[in-house]
């Protein structure tokens, strides 16, 4: 097979080109209009797949209470996005549902499925600090290596992404270490750290911030806080949640410019209500207030995840937010992958698997490929 556009993502460029694949890869990159017997997607904007780092759920389905039926159905509508990889997200839920769920994601995928592959597993939960916003402290822990080890055995060794609050550890930053020695990557997030905190934090192993500004401490300039560490270290990648109701386009812009085309990480953050029309919603026993702009609230005002689409956001962040469009585009596919030290993913390129994600101008989807299949909206 060879799909051909005036406008692939090939080199952080967008250019003319065909590309071939055979059975899952790419196998070659080819000038444009080389080969007549093509798929031609004329001036379509061809992507590396696109990778949801921060994903919880979708239409009445949470990672909190995930079945098999469900995870069926939420990794075929992924595809709609334009999203090829992605991850499974939990939040704080009591223990026993967290393991029963993690139980289930590693069957699902032993037993093989069709749609968007996981990437890993990442615990936002339960490990909050000082700032949970709509995290359930009722069932918060303090990371330590034995539920570490128990998450990380329930889902078959998948978890590679955990978020701490360094301020809850006191001073020991001995579990960051651990994760580190097992593969894992850690973020901080949920925090009120400050930021000689996190600085040992991030001495410790620390790579990442969750959904930054957004559940903790803002920039000051007295003291710069979570948000200060976040910009200031450069090694460090960021997720942002660049819908324009979580963050002010301005400040997304800001980020995007400190953390580079290298080092940023757009998601979506989406939740059980993602696909529910404007409206009140009782859900796992609180009320969900979705906003007709798609924004999620509890009922006292605190947002709570999102309705994203991930290539909304990606729309977003390029035409509103005014992010350059390599950063953009780095952010949903390279990015990710690069931090979670995935390889053959991410990238256009000889060799790297054929999930390949096709838009419009407006970034709604024409066509997503996976694994060289292709998945229509």
């Amino acid at each position: 097979m060879i799909l051909q556009s005036t406008r692939v993502y090939f080199e952080e460029k967008l250019q003319p080109l065909q590309i071939e694949v055979k059975g899952n890869k790419i196998i070659n990159i080819l000038p444009y209009g080389c080969n007549e017997e093509v798929l031609d997607y004329g001036d379509a904007i061809v992507l590396p797949g696109l990778i949801d780092m921060h994903n919880h759920g979708y239409y009445h389905g949470s990672c909190d209470r995930a079945t098999k039926e469900w995870l069926k159905q939420w990794t075929s509508y992924l595809p709609s996005e334009g999203v090829t990889s992605t991850m499974f997200s939990f939040s704080c839920a009591p223990i026993e549902n967290l393991i029963d769920c993690l139980k289930t994601v590693d069957e699902f995928i032993k037993e093989g499925y069709e749609g968007t592959q996981f990437a890993g597993v990442y615990t936002e939960g339960p490990y909050v600090g000082k700032m949970p916003g709509a995290q359930n402290l009722k069932y918060k822990l303090i990371p330590d290596r034995e539920s570490i080890d128990m998450f990380n055995e329930a889902c078959g060794g998948r978890l590679n992404y955990v978020m701490v609050a360094p301020e809850e550890l006191d001073g020991n930053y001995d579990v960051i270490r651990y994760c580190r020695s097992k593969g894992m990557k850690v973020a901080i997030g949920h925090s009120g750290a400050s930021f000689e905190v996190c600085k040992e934090a991030i001495q410790a192993g620390v790579s990442s911030f969750t959904h930054t500004f957004n559940g903790m401490t803002g920039l000051h300039h007295r003291e710069p806080g979570v948000v200060g560490a976040a910009m200031y270290h450069d090694h460090c990648y960021c997720e942002l949640i660049c819908d324009g109701i979580h963050v002010n386009k301005v400040a997304a812009n800001i980020l995007a410019r400190i953390k580079g085309k290298d080092r940023l990480m757009l998601v979506t953050d989406s939740v059980e209500v993602k696909g529910f029309e404007a409206g009140s919603y009782m859900h796992n026993g609180r009320e969900l207030i979705i906003g007709t702009d798609g924004s999620v609230k509890m009922s006292n005002g605190t947002i709570c995840g999102s309705c994203n689409r991930l290539n909304k956001v990606l729309r977003y962040a390029i035409k509103e937010a005014g992010i350059d469009p390599v950063t953009a585009y780095n952010a949903v596919t390279k990015n990710p992958f690069e931090f979670l030290g995935i390889a053959n993913k991410g990238k256009i390129s000889v060799g790297y698997d054929a999930d390949l994600a096709i838009f419009d101008d407006e970034y709604d989807v024409i066509a997503t490929y996976i694994a060289g299949k292709e998945f229509i909206k």
